[in-house]
């Protein structure tokens, strides 16, 4: 896997344009009628945020769609550089570990991070379990969507198209990559939440990093593909770390030389 540099390269280059907000940690979420409210509001903000977005917010996405044009002449060599490069050992680790981090992994490290909190008494670990859950399932609904109106044909078809198939509306399902959206979904949640830490953010972004390679590894995904889930799902995962269950009024800590205290935020 000596090609990842590049790959990481260019997926932190699309992280970083869209994801260059700091947000407060969340510990107030429960399982309760707030959590399931907060489903329906951050869906109706993910679907009304362009509305609201200025000129920066569209030169951003349009920083994304230049990136991914470009990322476009380089699929069909990152393809065959993976396939041409394997061996045993790195198979195994991706179709057996690392690829199950889209789903069966991520609910597994999201149990055990509810279970310590629960026992625990941690509502920071809690509410970072629930808030993971539920960037999760937004994310993966929101892939659903261009998955099945781009129709992009994935690298493993029996036809051997090329990356610049696009055939329509229910015709392929390569883009984007549901696997990397859901991990990066995840990751972002647990490195927001716990930022204060030097090496969780770094680990829980690195392994949704590794989980997204093994896709092209595995030839089941393109690198605009991974490229793009990953997005998708650091933008849910951020968007829902951000937002109140209960609340639009949120108390925020802030200091001032040696004056310290609070002051009233108003989560949009």
């Amino acid at each position: 896997m000596k090609s990842n540099q590049k790959f990481t390269l260019s997926v932190l280059f699309i992280l970083v344009v869209f994801s260059n907000v700091l947000y407060a940690q969340i510990d107030t979420v429960r399982f309760n009628k707030y959590y399931f409210k907060k489903y329906w509001t951050d869906s109706k903000a993910i679907v009304t945020s362009p509305a609201k977005w200025d000129s920066k917010d569209w030169t951003k996405l349009g920083a994304f769609f230049v990136a991914e044009g470009g990322l476009l002449f380089a699929d069909q060599s990152v393809k065959d550089y993976f396939q041409s490069h394997q061996n045993n050992t790195e198979s195994y680790i991706c179709r057996n570990i690392l690829e199950h981090f889209g789903a069966e992994h991520s609910f597994i490290a999201i149990s055990g991070i509810l279970t310590y909190g629960i026992l625990a008494k941690d509502k920071k670990y809690v509410s970072t379990a629930l808030l993971a859950i539920e960037s999760f399932a937004l994310a993966s609904l929101i892939t659903r969507i261009p998955k099945t109106l781009v129709g992009r044909e994935r690298p493993d078809n029996w036809q051997g198209d090329g990356p610049f198939t696009f055939n329509g509306p229910f015709h392929g399902t390569s883009f984007p990559s549901g696997h990397t959206t859901a991990s990066f979904a995840v990751a972002s949640v647990i490195a927001t939440q716990f930022r204060d830490s030097k090496w969780i953010p770094i680990t829980a972004y690195s392994v949704a990093g590794l989980a997204g390679l093994s896709r092209i590894y595995d030839n089941k995904h393109w690198l605009t593909d991974v490229v793009a889930g990953a997005t998708i799902g650091t933008l849910v995962g951020n968007l829902v770390s951000h937002r109140t269950s209960n609340s639009k009024l949120t108390v925020v800590p802030f200091g001032n030389g040696n004056f310290q205290g609070v002051r009233l935020a108003y989560n949009l």
